[in-house]
Protein backbone atom coordinates (compact mmCIF):
# COMPACT_ATOMS: atom_id res chain seq x y z
CA UNK A 1 0.00 0.00 0.00
CA UNK A 2 2.92 2.59 0.39
CA UNK A 3 4.57 1.85 -2.48
CA UNK A 4 1.13 2.37 -4.53
CA UNK A 5 0.67 5.31 -2.34
CA UNK A 6 4.31 7.00 -3.37
CA UNK A 7 3.55 6.33 -6.94
CA UNK A 8 0.34 7.76 -7.15
CA UNK A 9 1.49 10.96 -5.00
CA UNK A 10 4.61 11.20 -7.09
CA UNK A 11 2.37 11.09 -10.38
CA UNK A 12 0.13 13.64 -9.29
CA UNK A 13 2.55 16.37 -8.36
CA UNK A 14 4.52 15.80 -11.31
CA UNK A 15 1.55 16.33 -13.29
CA UNK A 16 0.49 19.24 -11.45
CA UNK A 17 3.77 20.52 -11.88
CA UNK A 18 2.94 20.12 -15.93
CA UNK A 19 -0.46 21.57 -15.01
CA UNK A 20 0.97 24.36 -13.54
CA UNK A 21 4.37 25.77 -14.70
CA UNK A 22 4.58 29.00 -12.59
CA UNK A 23 6.62 27.59 -9.18
CA UNK A 24 4.85 29.89 -6.96
CA UNK A 25 0.87 29.15 -8.07
CA UNK A 26 2.29 25.19 -7.83
CA UNK A 27 3.51 25.70 -4.52
CA UNK A 28 0.73 27.11 -3.09
CA UNK A 29 -1.79 24.89 -4.56
CA UNK A 30 0.07 21.97 -3.39
CA UNK A 31 0.82 22.59 -0.13
CA UNK A 32 -2.46 25.02 0.70
CA UNK A 33 -5.19 23.04 -0.93
CA UNK A 34 -4.31 19.08 -2.36
CA UNK A 35 -1.80 17.89 0.32
CA UNK A 36 -4.89 17.58 3.00
CA UNK A 37 -7.45 16.28 0.62
CA UNK A 38 -5.08 13.36 -0.32
CA UNK A 39 -3.57 12.53 2.91
CA UNK A 40 -6.92 11.88 3.70
CA UNK A 41 -7.80 9.88 0.62
CA UNK A 42 -4.78 7.47 0.90
CA UNK A 43 -5.63 6.85 4.95
CA UNK A 44 -8.64 5.52 3.97
CA UNK A 45 -6.50 3.46 1.14
CA UNK A 46 -4.96 1.77 4.34
CA UNK A 47 -7.56 1.83 6.68
CA UNK A 48 -9.39 -0.43 4.08
CA UNK A 49 -5.83 -2.72 3.76
CA UNK A 50 -6.47 -2.96 7.43
CA UNK A 51 -9.64 -4.25 7.38
CA UNK A 52 -9.12 -6.88 4.60
CA UNK A 53 -6.66 -7.76 6.56
CA UNK A 54 -8.33 -7.99 9.64
CA UNK A 55 -11.18 -9.85 7.77
CA UNK A 56 -8.63 -12.25 6.82
CA UNK A 57 -6.87 -13.12 9.83
CA UNK A 58 -10.45 -13.41 12.31
CA UNK A 59 -12.18 -15.36 10.06
CA UNK A 60 -10.01 -17.91 8.01
CA UNK A 61 -12.91 -19.39 5.52
CA UNK A 62 -13.21 -20.27 1.85
CA UNK A 63 -15.60 -21.58 -0.40
CA UNK A 64 -13.22 -22.10 -3.11
CA UNK A 65 -12.98 -25.71 -4.90
CA UNK A 66 -9.12 -25.34 -4.91
CA UNK A 67 -8.34 -25.72 -1.21
CA UNK A 68 -9.40 -29.39 -1.29
CA UNK A 69 -7.60 -30.18 -4.23
CA UNK A 70 -4.45 -28.78 -2.54
CA UNK A 71 -5.31 -30.16 0.50
CA UNK A 72 -5.66 -33.97 -0.68
CA UNK A 73 -2.77 -33.55 -3.02
CA UNK A 74 -0.67 -32.66 0.06
CA UNK A 75 -1.79 -35.80 1.79
CA UNK A 76 -0.94 -38.40 -0.90
CA UNK A 77 2.24 -36.42 -1.04
CA UNK A 78 3.01 -37.15 2.41
CA UNK A 79 1.45 -40.46 2.08
CA UNK A 80 4.21 -41.29 -0.98
CA UNK A 81 6.84 -40.06 0.87
CA UNK A 82 6.01 -42.54 3.37
CA UNK A 83 5.78 -45.27 1.51
CA UNK A 84 9.00 -44.69 -0.23
CA UNK A 85 10.83 -45.53 3.23
CA UNK A 86 9.52 -49.03 2.74
CA UNK A 87 9.79 -49.33 -0.54
CA UNK A 88 12.00 -52.55 -1.41
CA UNK A 89 13.99 -52.74 -5.03
CA UNK A 90 13.08 -55.50 -7.17
CA UNK A 91 14.86 -57.21 -10.29
CA UNK A 92 12.68 -58.31 -13.09
CA UNK A 93 12.92 -61.14 -14.98
CA UNK A 94 14.60 -58.92 -17.96
CA UNK A 95 17.07 -57.66 -16.00
CA UNK A 96 15.42 -54.02 -14.73
CA UNK A 97 14.73 -53.27 -11.53
CA UNK A 98 11.76 -50.71 -9.63
CA UNK A 99 10.17 -50.15 -6.08
CA UNK A 100 7.78 -51.92 -5.07
CA UNK A 101 5.99 -51.78 -1.51
CA UNK A 102 5.27 -55.06 0.12
CA UNK A 103 1.26 -55.28 0.66
CA UNK A 104 2.30 -55.94 4.47
CA UNK A 105 4.43 -52.37 5.01
CA UNK A 106 0.96 -50.91 3.81
CA UNK A 107 -0.54 -50.95 7.45
CA UNK A 108 2.22 -49.83 8.87
CA UNK A 109 2.65 -46.60 6.84
CA UNK A 110 -0.97 -45.67 7.62
CA UNK A 111 -0.71 -46.59 11.55
CA UNK A 112 2.27 -46.16 12.65
CA UNK A 113 1.77 -42.44 14.07
CA UNK A 114 0.81 -41.18 17.36
CA UNK A 115 -2.32 -38.97 18.03
CA UNK A 116 -0.02 -35.99 18.43
CA UNK A 117 1.76 -36.41 14.45
CA UNK A 118 -1.40 -37.36 13.17
CA UNK A 119 -3.01 -34.24 14.15
CA UNK A 120 -0.20 -31.63 13.92
CA UNK A 121 0.19 -33.26 10.21
CA UNK A 122 -3.27 -32.61 9.77
CA UNK A 123 -3.36 -29.14 11.32
CA UNK A 124 0.06 -27.66 8.92
CA UNK A 125 -1.47 -29.56 5.68
CA UNK A 126 -5.07 -27.74 6.55
CA UNK A 127 -3.36 -24.62 7.01
CA UNK A 128 -0.56 -24.88 4.36
CA UNK A 129 -3.47 -25.45 2.00
CA UNK A 130 -5.46 -22.32 3.14
CA UNK A 131 -2.77 -20.37 3.06
CA UNK A 132 -1.93 -20.82 -0.85
CA UNK A 133 -5.83 -20.56 -1.15
CA UNK A 134 -6.01 -17.42 0.76
CA UNK A 135 -2.76 -15.69 -0.07
CA UNK A 136 -3.41 -14.87 -3.84
CA UNK A 137 -7.12 -14.31 -2.89
CA UNK A 138 -5.98 -11.38 -0.46
CA UNK A 139 -3.83 -9.65 -3.14
CA UNK A 140 -6.60 -9.59 -5.53
CA UNK A 141 -8.87 -8.16 -3.11
CA UNK A 142 -6.25 -5.54 -1.52
CA UNK A 143 -5.56 -4.47 -5.29
CA UNK A 144 -9.41 -4.15 -6.59
CA UNK A 145 -10.37 -2.79 -3.56
CA UNK A 146 -8.25 -0.68 -1.52
CA UNK A 147 -5.52 0.28 -4.58
CA UNK A 148 -7.91 0.09 -7.76
CA UNK A 149 -10.83 1.41 -5.96
CA UNK A 150 -9.40 4.04 -3.19
CA UNK A 151 -6.61 5.15 -5.04
CA UNK A 152 -7.21 4.94 -8.70
CA UNK A 153 -10.97 4.73 -9.49
CA UNK A 154 -13.07 6.27 -6.77
CA UNK A 155 -14.97 9.59 -7.71
CA UNK A 156 -13.61 10.91 -4.63
CA UNK A 157 -10.30 9.55 -4.81
CA UNK A 158 -6.74 10.89 -5.05
CA UNK A 159 -6.74 11.36 -9.26
CA UNK A 160 -9.91 13.27 -8.84
CA UNK A 161 -9.06 15.71 -6.14
CA UNK A 162 -7.76 18.50 -8.41
CA UNK A 163 -10.56 18.59 -10.99
CA UNK A 164 -12.64 21.55 -12.21
CA UNK A 165 -15.38 20.97 -9.23
CA UNK A 166 -12.37 21.52 -7.04
CA UNK A 167 -11.36 24.48 -8.59
CA UNK A 168 -15.20 26.19 -8.93
CA UNK A 169 -15.44 25.86 -5.59
CA UNK A 170 -12.44 28.19 -4.28
CA UNK A 171 -13.88 31.81 -3.48
CA UNK A 172 -11.90 34.92 -4.44
CA UNK A 173 -9.72 34.72 -0.88
CA UNK A 174 -8.17 31.33 -1.85
CA UNK A 175 -7.79 32.03 -5.64
CA UNK A 176 -5.80 35.47 -4.40
CA UNK A 177 -3.90 33.03 -2.03
CA UNK A 178 -3.07 30.45 -4.82
CA UNK A 179 -2.42 32.64 -8.11
CA UNK A 180 -2.22 36.90 -6.36
CA UNK A 181 0.55 38.83 -6.31
CA UNK A 182 3.16 39.11 -3.60
CA UNK A 183 3.40 41.69 -1.51
CA UNK A 184 6.49 43.16 -2.65
CA UNK A 185 4.81 42.74 -6.15
CA UNK A 186 1.76 44.87 -5.47
CA UNK A 187 3.79 47.42 -3.88
CA UNK A 188 5.85 47.88 -7.16
CA UNK A 189 2.62 47.55 -9.11
CA UNK A 190 1.34 50.61 -7.16
CA UNK A 191 4.21 52.70 -7.62
CA UNK A 192 4.39 52.08 -11.12
CA UNK A 193 0.86 52.94 -11.78
CA UNK A 194 1.64 56.07 -9.89
CA UNK A 195 4.24 57.07 -11.86
CA UNK A 196 2.32 56.85 -14.60
CA UNK A 197 -0.65 58.81 -13.80
CA UNK A 198 1.99 61.32 -13.09
CA UNK A 199 3.82 61.12 -16.48
CA UNK A 200 -0.30 60.91 -18.18
CA UNK A 201 -0.53 64.30 -16.34
CA UNK A 202 3.06 66.16 -17.22
CA UNK A 203 2.35 65.01 -20.79
CA UNK A 204 -1.12 66.64 -20.55
CA UNK A 205 0.37 69.88 -19.14
CA UNK A 206 3.09 70.18 -21.58
CA UNK A 207 0.37 69.75 -24.54
CA UNK A 208 -1.73 72.74 -23.07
Amino acid sequence: MSRAIVLVHDYINALLEILCPEEEVCAQLWQGFLVDRLVQQYRQAISHARFLLGVERNQPATFNHYFNDILQKKRSDRFTSAMEKLAVNCTKNDGTSSKYVPVNQLRNGAENKDNEEQVCEDVLDTFTSYYKVAWKRFVDVVYQQAIWHYLLADPEGPLKVFDTDMVMRLTDEQLEEIAGEDEESKQQRATLSREVESLKAALKVLRS
